[in-house]
């Protein structure tokens, strides 16, 4: 650059903002202060960048919500790298459900983050012990957890929420959320084989995720969109047949409460089974009870 160019560009700005000032000064003298502000205003506005309009990724999803199902069996696994309750933690938890059309559910949980969660499950009772599987029946009678240890325990919660947190992690619960038609936007890639089932694999756009959910009218799905901090790609599976999701796989940054946790977390859906009604008894262990 020659030395005409490097005197050229201050002497430029210079000039800029001594148009600026002259035309305030000129407008403030001939007509009244708030145009004469607005009119100021805009000349500086006039360099300022244009928002850029968010623009989704992908077309609508045609997939049937899980709630029109009358029974279903489902695994979730969740991974987990970050603090929980404010302590680190690195681990995974793996819930299996089952669920008919005679109003009975069985979630079954482990994994290494069991203990961290578990006194939220069945109350102070439960933080006594390190169980290897907790197990939730809900039957007409009620809800019951089945602490699995050296050996079983049963608890009949007297809270009607005590099951709340491991409820909201059902693959009916969160696949409503990851498949709402408020975000049930993605781009096909392929067509395949998952659970022995005939799909179409749907890719996910992660940024058009969260900008949805962010500003859905479901308070549940908005809350937890404005919880992360950040969404990956996530992989959707659905059946061709049925039109039922068969699978999801996706990664997100940032509070996922029902686990009171934040940092980073991965949350894998299998479904493997649809009105296939199987038979849920609650086991001997539940015939007599600890109330808490």
């Amino acid at each position: 650059m020659n030395t005409n160019q490097r005197l050229l560009r201050p002497g430029l700005v210079v000039l800029l903002l001594a148009s600026m000032l002259l035309l305030g000064y000129y407008l403030g003298s001939t007509g009244t202060g708030p145009s004469a502000a607005a009119a100021l205003a805009a000349v500086v506005n006039s360099f300022a960048p244009t928002p850029t309009a968010f623009v989704p990724i992908g077309q609508p999803i045609p997939i049937k919500p899980l709630t029109g199902l009358t029974s279903l069996n489902a695994t979730v696994q969740i991974n987990a790298n970050g603090l929980l309750n404010g302590q680190r933690v690195q681990g995974g938890l793996t819930a299996t459900v089952a669920t008919n059309g005679k109003d009975q559910t069985q979630i079954n949980v482990s994994g290494p983050l069991l203990g961290d969660i578990i006194a939220q499950v069945g109350g102070s009772a439960m933080s006594l012990f390190t169980p290897s599987q907790i197990q939730i029946y809900k039957v007409p009678q009620g809800t019951y957890v089945v602490v699995k240890s050296l050996f079983d325990l049963c608890i009949k919660p007297k809270a009607a929420n005590s099951t709340e947190a491991v409820e909201r992690m059902s693959p009916q619960t969160l696949l409503g959320m990851f498949t709402s038609p408020e975000v049930a936007r993605g781009t096909l890639v392929g067509n395949g084989t998952v659970n022995g089932t005939a799909v179409k694999h749907y890719v996910i756009d992660g940024p058009t995720f969260l900008a949805a959910a962010q500003r859905s009218s479901d308070p549940n799905l908005s809350d937890f969109g404005n919880s992360l901090w950040s969404a990956q790609n996530a992989d959707l599976y659905v059946s061709t047949a049925t039109q039922y999701p068969v699978a999801f796989q996706g990664s997100y940054s940032g509070q996922f409460d029902p686990l009171k946790f934040e940092g980073d977390f991965d949350v894998r859906i299998d479904v493997t089974g649809i009105n296939q009604n199987v038979q849920i008894n609650l086991p001997a262990s539940c015939k007599n009870p600890i109330s808490q």
